[in-house]
C-alpha cells in the first residue's frame, strides 16, 4: 500500500505538469520522511546489504524506482525541448534569409513581352503631316464612361510623397503648390512602412496624391497599396506620378499591375499637345514645340487599353526600334492621362520630371482636373509689363528706331492674345537725347508714338530714393520729371510708379511715399523685396500710407543671349501669377 501511495503521488504530480527539476526535488524531499516512517527497517534499508523482504516490499525501493523513471522522462523531455528550440531558430534564420533575398532581388518593374509595333487597331490623330499616334484608341465613346471627379468629401489639401526632403523634383512640386497658394503636406514615400492617416470622421483628408517617384506607388506593399487605392476610389481622389529614368532603369518594361508599357532612355523631338486630352485647361491644344527636347533620358508610354489618353506626344530623334517602318514619323506619348477605366482611379503619369517648361503647365492642369477645379487658379489675369529705364543707358545700349518699331510690332502681336495689352514705359527725363544720333532718333520716335504706350515716372536722374533723406529734395527730383512729361505730352495720370532698383518701397523709406503722394498722386507701386527677395513665391503685397504694393512681380534684364530662355520662363510665370495688383 505504501508503494502504491508513493506511485500515485508521483504520477499525480507529473500528470498535472510539475515536471521540472525543482518540483521533482521538492517531491522527493517531502516524501523521504514519510518513507523513513513507514519503512519497518529504516536502518537496514540504507545499509549496504539489505534483506530480501526490504528489497521487495520496502518503500525505499519503490521510491528509487520512481526516481529513476522520473530522471529518464525528464531527460527525454529536455532533449525534445532543445530540439524544438533549435528547429525554431533554424526556421527563423531561413525565413529571414528568404525574405532578405526576395526584397533585394524583387524587380521594380517587370520585363515586358515583345511589343507589336504595328498600329494594332490604333487610329490616326490629327497632329499634322499625316503623323500617327500608335496604340491609342479613339477618344469618342470613352469619355462617356469616365466618372467625373467629385472629391467634395475631401479637404482641399495635396498629399505629396517625396524621395527625400532634399530631392530636386520634390522641391519643384512644392514650389508650384506654394506659388498657387495650394495647401499641401509632404511625406517620405513609404516602401514597407505605414501610410499616413487618410480619413478623419468619415471625411477624406486629401483631395490629390502626388508621387515624386511613380515606382514608389507601384511597389507599395499589398496592405498599403490596397488601403490607398480604396481611399482613392471611395473619395474620387486622383494620383499624379513621375517616372524619371536612371542608369538602372530597363529599356522596355511593363508597369507592374497596369496594362501600360514603358520605354526609357530615349531622345525626343517635336513636342505636340493632344487636343483630345480632357485635362487641358491653361495649356493650349494643337500647339507644337519644334526641335529636339533636352536630354536623352525621356520615357514614353504605350498601351492598348482604352483607359489611357495621351496628353503630350513627341517623335524620336532617330529611327530606332520604336518608330514605325515607312516615311512617317511615329508619335509617342510622354505624358498620359489614365481615365480610370481600368481600376476606377484617374491618374496622370509623366515620363520625365518638371524641368521642361511645358510639363509645368500640364502639371498645373492635372491638379485642376483631378481635383474637379477645386485646386485651380482662375484664367483671368491682370498683366502688366513694365519697361524701365526709358532714355537711360550708355551709348550703344539705348533704343534705336528699329527697336521702337519692334516694340510696337510685339505689342500689336500680343494684343491678338491679350485684349488691350499695352507696354508700360518708365522714363527718366534727364537722359533724353544723351545717346548717339541714331539713338536720339529712337527717343524721338518713342515720343511720336507716346499715345501707343502707358507711361510711369522712374525718377528724373535715376537716383535711388532711399539716398534722399530730405523730402523736399526728393520731391524736387520728381517735379523735374513731371515737367519733362508735360513738355513732351506724356500722360501723368496713371497713379503708378516704380522706384529705381525698387529702392525705398521695402524696407519702407517714408520720404518716398510722402513725395509720391504729393507730386504724382501715386496709389500703386511694386517691389521684389517684400518680405524677402528669395524665393520669389513667398513674395506678398501690402499697403503703406495709402499706396498699394502689387504682388507676383517677376523681372528680367535685357540680355539678348538669354532672350529665348526668359520668354519661356515668363510664359510659365505669367500663367501662374503675373503681376496682380491686389493683396
Amino acid at each position: 500500500m505504501n508503494e502504491i501511495f508513493l506511485l500515485n503521488t508521483f504520477f499525480f504530480t507529473y500528470v498535472n505538469g510539475y515536471s521540472s527539476a525543482q518540483l521533482g526535488a521538492s517531491v522527493w524531499s517531502s516524501t523521504l520522511p514519510l518513507l523513513l516512517f513507514l519503512c519497518p527497517c529504516p536502518l537496514l534499508c540504507h545499509a549496504a546489504v539489505r534483506p530480501r523482504r526490504c528489497l521487495l516490499l520496502c518503500p525505499c525501493r519503490a521510491a528509487a524506482m520512481v526516481a529513476s523513471l522520473w530522471k529518464l522522462v525528464r531527460g527525454v523531455r529536455q532533449l525534445e525541448l532543445h530540439r524544438l528550440i533549435l528547429a525554431l531558430i533554424v526556421f527563423c534564420l531561413l525565413s529571414m534569409a528568404f525574405l532578405a533575398y526576395y526584397v533585394s532581388n524583387s524587380p521594380k518593374i517587370k520585363e515586358a513581352p515583345p511589343l507589336p509595333f504595328s498600329d494594332c487597331g490604333g487610329v490616326p490623330v490629327a497632329v499634322g503631316g499625316g503623323q500617327r499616334a500608335p496604340l491609342f484608341l479613339p477618344r469618342s465613346g470613352r469619355l462617356r464612361q469616365v466618372k467625373a471627379m467629385d472629391n467634395s468629401r475631401t479637404d482641399p489639401v495635396v498629399l505629396v510623397f517625396v524621395e527625400s526632403i532634399y530631392s530636386q523634383l520634390g522641391q519643384e512640386i512644392v514650389a508650384i503648390l506654394e506659388s498657387s497658394r495650394f495647401r499641401y503636406r509632404t511625406e517620405i514615400a513609404p516602401g514597407k512602412g505605414d501610410m499616413p492617416t487618410l480619413t478623419e470622421r468619415n471625411r477624406g483628408r486629401y483631395a490629390l496624391v502626388i508621387y515624386e517617384n511613380l515606382l514608389k506607388y507601384v511597389n507599395l506593399d499589398a496592405w498599403n497599396r490596397d488601403l490607398l487605392d480604396k481611399y482613392c476610389v471611395e473619395y474620387s481622389v486622383g494620383i499624379i506620378g513621375f517616372f524619371k529614368a536612371n542608369e538602372n532603369s530597363l529599356l522596355s518594361a511593363q508597369l507592374k499591375g497596369f496594362p501600360l508599357f514603358l520605354h526609357s532612355h530615349l531622345g525626343l523631338r517635336d513636342y505636340r499637345i493632344n487636343p483630345n486630352a480632357p485635362l487641358l485647361y491653361i495649356t493650349r491644344p494643337n500647339e507644337v514645340e519644334q526641335g529636339p527636347l533636352p536630354g536623352d533620358d525621356w520615357t514614353v508610354f504605350q498601351s492598348n487599353h482604352s483607359t489611357y489618353e495621351p496628353v503630350l506626344l513627341a517623335s524620336t530623334k532617330s529611327s530606332d526600334a520604336l518608330t514605325h517602318p515607312g516615311p512617317l514619323r511615329a508619335m509617342h506619348s510622354t505624358v498620359v492621362q489614365d481615365l480610370g477605366l481600368h481600376d476606377g482611379i484617374q491618374r496622370v503619369l509623366f515620363g520625365n520630371n518638371l524641368s521642361y517648361w511645358l510639363h509645368k503647365l500640364v502639371f498645373v492642369d492635372a491638379i485642376a482636373y483631378l481635383t474637379g477645379k477645386r485646386l485651380c487658379l482662375s484664367l483671368e489675369r491682370h498683366l502688366l509689363v513694365d519697361v524701365d529705364d526709358i532714355f537711360v543707358g550708355k551709348e550703344g545700349t539705348r533704343m534705336k528706331v528699329t527697336d521702337v518699331e519692334a516694340l510696337l510690332k510685339t505689342q500689336n502681336k500680343l494684343r491678338m492674345l491679350v485684349p488691350n495689352f499695352t507696354f508700360n514705359l518708365g522714363f527718366s527725363g534727364k537722359f533724353y537725347h544723351t545717346g548717339t544720333d541714331e539713338e536720339d532718333r529712337g527717343d524721338d520716335m518713342l515720343l511720336r508714338n507716346r499715345k501707343e504706350f502707358w507711361w510711369f515716372p522712374h525718377m528724373w536722374s535715376h537716383m535711388q530714393p532711399h539716398l534722399f533723406h530730405n523730402v523736399s529734395v526728393l520731391a524736387e527730383q520728381m517735379r523735374l520729371n513731371m515737367l519733362f512729361a508735360q513738355e513732351h505730352g506724356i500722360p501723368t495720370d496713371m497713379g503708378y510708379a516704380v522706384a529705381p532698383h525698387h529702392s525705398g518701397v521695402y524696407p519702407v523709406h517714408s520720404q518716398l511715399y510722402e513725395a509720391w503722394k504729393s507730386v504724382w498722386g501715386i496709389k500703386v507701386t511694386s517691389t521684389e523685396e517684400y518680405p524677402h527677395l528669395r524665393p520669389a513665391r513667398y513674395r506678398r503685397g501690402f499697403i503703406h500710407n495709402g499706396i498699394q504694393h502689387g504682388r507676383g512681380i517677376w523681372t528680367s534684364g535685357a540680355s539678348v543671349s538669354s532672350q529665348k530662355t526668359h520668354s519661356k520662363r515668363m510664359l510659365y510665370e505669367t500663367s501662374l501669377n503675373c503681376i496682380e495688383l491686389q493683396l
